[in-house]
């Protein structure tokens, strides 16, 4: 594959229905704080939450696509560094076919200084692919509130060679084509 994709923003975001909520990061001597769901915030009801902890380098799922039918995720990185893989994948959407990497980050430990900086949810429509992979070069938390308990029968996945992506000009996805900014 010859495509390079460059990770953009999380208020770079086009894909039809993804919303993007801005938060704070608040900061002092002692450490930061990061508020991760607010319901008087929140456009949708949630009612799970989980933690995941990701390695430098490492993905979940290298080669494959995440998806759900049923829920929304609502994704807020807390700590370190992500990139959020989408692909809009919805037939009856004004994007299908985009597909968008976003640089998601958190709280930095080393930062003492008082003040603020933004944070942001990202809340992925059912049927929007997905996928996140943590470029380093330290340990990543990300957060999710879906909008559904997890259910196994809403969980898909499919291998990146089984997608061609129009905007990859037919090409498949891979992480090794993703390089920062």
């Amino acid at each position: 594959m010859v495509n390079k994709i460059i990770p953009i923003s999380p208020t770079e975001v086009s894909l039809a229905g993804v919303k993007i909520l801005e938060r704070k990061i608040f900061y002092d001597e002692r450490g930061f704080l990061i508020e991760t769901f607010s319901r008087g915030k929140e456009e949708d009801f949630s009612v799970y939450s989980y933690i995941s902890f990701t390695r430098p380098g490492f993905a979940r799922d290298i080669d494959k696509f995440h998806f759900h039918r049923f829920q929304k995720d609502r994704f807020t990185v807390v700590f370190g560094k992500m990139w959020i893989l989408l692909y809009d994948a919805r037939e009856d959407s004004a994007t299908f076919g985009k597909l968008e990497v976003v640089e998601m980050n958190g709280g930095e430990p080393k930062i003492t200084k008082k003040g603020e900086i933004p944070v942001y949810t990202l809340t992925i429509p059912e049927g929007v692919y997905h996928g996140i992979k943590n470029p380093g070069p330290g340990l990543s938390a990300l957060i999710n509130h879906p909008t559904a308990e997890y259910n196994p029968a809403d969980e898909g996945r499919i291998l990146f060679s089984e997608v061609s992506i129009p905007s990859l000009k037919g090409e498949c996805f891979s992480w090794d084509e993703v390089f920062p900014k």
